[in-house]
């Protein structure tokens, strides 16, 4: 059976509005965390019922994920939404990419007619300039944005992977989609260059945007799984705005003299491992160690994603993937991606080093916290599910169930999500899929 001790809960010297939030978040975590054991009959065969619990094994109370339900609610979005949605019009890729990864971890993505459409929908935010540059926008319409065209190119990527069910060939439509994102490497890369601000070093997300890390990570994850010929990156000043983003906490802010925030750091570091500039010289590793251990919450299990905040399921992926690439920087066989060195031929990473931070309590939580038994996944308890939410529980699912060798919690088979990669999160066999697809590309023109 599933089974962890509980968790630790902080005794405080001084009563502040801060504690008294926590205490709330705790007091919300507790019913969870019951001893299934203790519970009378109907309300096991009610978890059974819901499918928490096996329905067959009466004997058996390891926690399982609702992969149908959770499927169902994210194919809602491949769909006409409500008009309250509305508020999420310049955020169409980020929707398919939410949802079109979720489905993949669970094992579920749609249909080819839906892929169709959902591809239809990424080439509408396409935004041209005219030097011939360009990007996605988060609609039809829109300005190119570095955070929609990240999100575009992952769901890209999805697609352009796919296989038979007979075969296991690529499919004719992720052909198709192979040959559009190849269109667009020049566009991508011409748009990009426009972006750096050359004083600091740092990306803009957008012409005449803000500049801070999420540029600079974004910019990184699509010149590398595109290939993009672009030195550019590769710049001292590009890094030192990387370094320059560390605090005085450990973590990384935005932008320099920023707090330190999960995301951010999450930004920074996967970046920097991308570039091969994770090491001593660039960062200060043990500060940013000490930093990610206690962004863990000693109850509830799951992350916060900054000093004196609460536990937010969406911080399962940021901080523990964070963990997941810190932990490996001492260990790679290849320079900058050492998880796609050691996948194996399953798809899975092999002789992952330890993590520091407990992989069972984290997936208690988004297991018992997070889940919706009506489908989708949440920040905490007391809050709606979505699809940001869905997608980022279940990403730090796959990385605490795939690279830590601790403790586990759940389902031995029924709790278990494909693997993502750390970097890129999209899962790591579609990641070695499209790099090797440009990889042939850049060879090939390297010897005409």
């Amino acid at each position: 059976m599933s089974s962890l001790p509980p968790g630790h809960v902080m005794e405080y010297l001084w009563s502040t509005d801060s504690t008294d939030d926590q205490r709330g978040a705790e007091k919300e975590c507790r019913p969870f965390f019951v001893n299934l054991l203790e519970l009378d009959n109907g309300q096991v065969e009610h978890l059974r019922n819901t499918g928490l619990l096996p329905k067959l094994n009466k004997t058996d109370f390891d926690v399982c994920l609702l992969y149908q339900a959770h499927s169902t609610y994210l194919h809602k979005a491949f769909g006409t939404l409500p008009a309250g949605f509305v508020s999420l019009d310049a955020s169409r890729p980020w929707m398919l990419y939410w949802t079109l990864h979720g489905c993949d971890l669970l094992g579920e993505l749609p249909k080819e007619s839906i892929l169709k459409g959902i591809f239809s929908t990424l080439q509408a935010c396409w935004s041209s300039s005219n030097d011939g540059g360009g990007g996605f926008g988060g609609g039809p319409g829109q300005m190119a944005h570095c955070a929609t065209t990240y999100a575009a190119v992952l769901a890209l990527s999805i697609i352009a992977t796919t296989k038979t069910t007979e075969d296991n060939q690529i499919t004719d439509l992720a052909k198709h989609v192979r040959n559009y994102m190849k269109d667009i490497q020049q566009p991508l890369l011409t748009w990009f260059s426009q972006l750096l601000e050359p004083k600091s070093g740092g990306y803009r997300m957008h012409v005449d945007g803000e500049v801070d890390v999420r540029a600079t990570y974004t910019i990184v994850t699509v010149a590398k799984l595109l290939k993009l010929p672009f030195p550019q990156l590769e710049s001292p000043t590009v890094i030192s705005f990387l370094q320059a983003c560390q605090t005085y906490e450990g973590g990384f802010g935005g932008e320099p003299g920023s707090e330190a925030h999960g995301g951010y750091t999450f930004c920074a570091i996967a970046a920097l491992q991308l570039l091969g500039h994770l090491n001593d010289d660039t960062v200060d590793i043990a500060a940013l160690r000490g930093w990610l251990v206690r962004r863990q919450m000693a109850y509830e299990g799951g992350f916060q994603g900054r000093c004196n905040k609460l536990v937010d399921g969406c911080y399962s992926f940021w901080q523990g993937s964070a963990q997941v690439i810190l932990a490996s920087q001492s260990s790679s066989k290849l320079k900058n991606d050492p998880w796609l060195s050691q996948l194996n031929k399953d798809g899975k990473a092999e002789n992952m080093p330890e993590l520091l931070f407990h992989e069972g309590m984290l997936q208690r939580y988004i297991l018992l916290c997070a889940q919706d038994v009506n489908g989708g996944l949440r920040d905490k308890p007391s809050k709606p599910r979505d699809f940001y939410h869905s997608c980022y529980n279940l990403s730090g699912l796959s990385v605490s169930q795939h690279y830590g060798v601790g403790t586990a919690y759940g389902h031995p088979t029924s709790s278990i999500v494909a693997v993502t990669h750390p970097c890129y999160n999209i899962r790591i066999d579609r990641v070695r899929s499209i790099i090797d697809f440009f990889e042939q590309i850049a060879t090939s023109k390297a010897t005409e």
